[in-house]
Order: C-alpha cells, then structure tokens, then sequence
C-alpha cells in the first residue's frame, strides 16, 4: 500500500516538475523576445524612460495636479517632444532620470505652483540634445 503511494507521488512530482520548467522556459523565450524588440539593455533605458514620462504627464495633467496658469496643451506639447526626442535616442537620459526624480521628491505630495511647473517643463525640455546633423 505505502508503496503504491510512493509510487503515485513520486510521478505527480516528475510531471509537476515537467509543467513547471516547461512554463519557465517558455517565460525566459518570451523574456528574450521582448528584451531583444525593445533594443537591449540600451533601448531597455529608453523604453523604461519613456514610461516613467508617461506616468509623470498623466500625474501633472490630471485636473488636481495641474496649476490654474498653465494649459494642458502646453503640458502635452512639451511632453510630447520630450517623448520624440526619446524615440529618436536624442535625448539626455541622465538628465532626463534626473529632472523626473526631482519633480518626483518635491511634488509628491504638493501641487506645483504655475512658476514651478514651467521651471520643471523647461528642464525637461532643457534634457532634449541638439540634432548632430544640424550643426553642420
């Protein structure tokens, strides 16, 4: 009797264990098909930055966040140049990480104040980089 128990179990665990790296290898292939689509590590920052920015524009333009003197047009213009500029790979993403952090830490729990938030609109476009091939 206890070993036809053993027997039993001892077979559930085998296909258990089957289903269970079969999952986690089809989990590490979709993994690797995403990561190799979004351009690596590099493009990884990219992607990851231009979603932070999404997050922060929709904090910013919700109607309790943003302050009475500024348009939500002029919000969804300089993201959205931010955005491109991030597309194209021509941006500062240290800058850029850094502009977010702090916009971030200070108005986390307070709504920015008109001059604030164009301080903070001007820096984040302040993070585009001049085009190269405009110099020329």
């Amino acid at each position: 009797m206890a070993n036809t128990i053993n027997r039993k179990l001892s077979g559930c665990y085998r296909r258990f264990l089957t289903f269970f790296f079969i999952i986690v290898a089809g989990g590490l292939l979709v993994g690797v098909f995403v990561y190799r689509q979004v351009g690596g590590p590099e493009g990884a920052r990219y992607w990851m930055a231009k979603h932070a920015l999404g997050n922060i524009e929709k904090r910013l333009n919700s109607s309790e966040r943003r302050p009475d003197g500024i348009a939500e047009e002029q919000i969804i213009e300089s993201f959205q140049s931010v955005r491109e500029a991030i597309e194209n790979r021509q941006v500062n993403l240290i800058s850029l990480y850094t502009v977010m952090k702090d916009y971030q830490t200070e108005f986390h729990e307070k709504k920015p104040s008109t001059p604030e938030t164009q301080e903070f609109l001007r820096k984040l476009e302040g993070t585009i980089l001049e085009d190269a091939g405009a110099e020329k």
